[in-house]
């Protein structure tokens, strides 16, 4: 069962996945800017006030068996005296109100799986936000470095020139990329602003731009089996619990549309005083509803509830695809990462050789 134990235990481990995410970043602290962005994040607020929504409803369900009062006062054109009369029915036997009190429980852990839902999704957007500035930053800091050997070829064909040994269209080439990037410079400078203001905009304020800075070296991610991630993940991921969740509801829903067809019975206190003269009866009350409202409303239930299985479907092969996905990405990754090392260094060792 979900509660608040749960949003807690989900909130430190949507921490350490942070962290986690974050190890090649230096001295930028996601998990701290995550719980600012929980308090800041328009679309997270929406999400806890939903999830207040549900658990009302939740709370609404568990008093369905409640007894109910009613108090009646009127007076007729020939009455000397109004008429008052106070009811009190206690339900015994209503296969409606029985679906009704059942829904307590899988409508607050509905609305517990929404809400690390929308936390799930603010954890994925935040990261995001610093990828891209990442992104913009490295782009920025490698036109710079494009830059600077491009100055320093202008300056060995500028000397080659004077030799004799090189061309003026040599030189002019150069000049031409030289001016390409620092043009391209400022767009990415632009595109470094733009990603700032991103974050901030799910933070609440503005990052130092000095804290996006990937490590030199990066060190090996420890990755559990295929199953065994797919495993925890159909156990675990919060939009496979939401639609499990939201289907159990809608069978719910399905159940009390079909109690409200079938006959009542309640127990029933009733007080009328008219004319200084007190009646008090008690008996039992049977109620046969006979309304075709009801008829209809069960068959909404019913294609409502084939609306939440199909999706619960969706979710679950979704799920199952992106685990595959995702797995076989950081599986490839670091291996990755150590091929473009390699590559990158053997590249200088050219570019060095052909300087001199």
């Amino acid at each position: 069962m979900w509660n608040f134990e749960h949003v807690n235990r989900w909130a430190g481990i949507l921490g350490i996945v942070l962290m986690t995410m974050a190890a090649s970043v230096r001295a930028l602290d996601l998990a701290a800017d995550f719980q600012k962005a929980m308090q800041f994040d328009p679309r997270y607020r929406a999400a806890v006030a939903d999830s207040g929504l549900n658990r009302g409803l939740s709370e609404q369900a568990g008093v369905a068996y409640y007894p109910e009062a009613n108090l009646n006062t009127q007076r007729l054109q020939n009455d000397t005296a109004g008429r008052r009369t106070m009811t009190i029915t206690q339900p015994l036997l209503s296969a409606e109100k029985w679906a009704s009190l059942k829904m307590k429980s899988p409508r607050a852990e509905f609305a517990q799986a929404n809400l690390m839902l929308q936390q799930n999704d603010l954890a994925v957007r935040l990261f995001k936000a610093a990828t891209a500035v990442v992104l913009a930053q490295e782009n920025h800091r490698l036109n710079q470095a494009k830059l600077d050997a491009l100055q320093q070829q202008a300056q060995r064909a500028q000397r080659l020139y004077q030799l004799g040994q090189g061309t003026i269209t040599d030189l002019r080439d150069l000049e031409v990329k030289m001016a390409q990037a620092r043009a391209q410079h400022l767009l990415l400078g632009t595109q470094i602003e733009s990603a700032l203001r991103q974050y901030a905009a799910i933070v609440g304020e503005r990052p130092d731009a000095r804290s996006f800075g990937l490590a030199a070296r990066h060190g090996g991610v420890p990755l559990p089996s295929l199953q065994a991630s797919m495993d925890a993940a159909m156990e675990r991921n919060p939009g496979v619990q939401s639609a499990r969740l939201s289907e159990r509801v809608a069978e719910l829903e399905v159940e009390r549309a079909r109690g409200a067809l079938m006959p009542t019975l309640s127990a029933a206190y009733i007080n009328s005083t008219s004319a200084n003269m007190t009646n008090i009866s008690t008996g039992l009350v049977v109620n046969m509803p006979l309304q075709a409202t009801t008829v209809v409303g069960h068959e909404l239930a019913q294609h409502n509830y084939s609306k939440a299985l199909e999706s619960r479907r969706e979710a679950e092969e979704k799920v199952r695809v992106e685990v595959e996905r995702m797995w076989a990405q950081l599986q490839s990754g670091v291996e990755l990462l150590k091929a473009q090392t390699d590559a990158i260094n053997a590249a200088q060792l050219s570019v060095e050789a052909n300087l001199q």
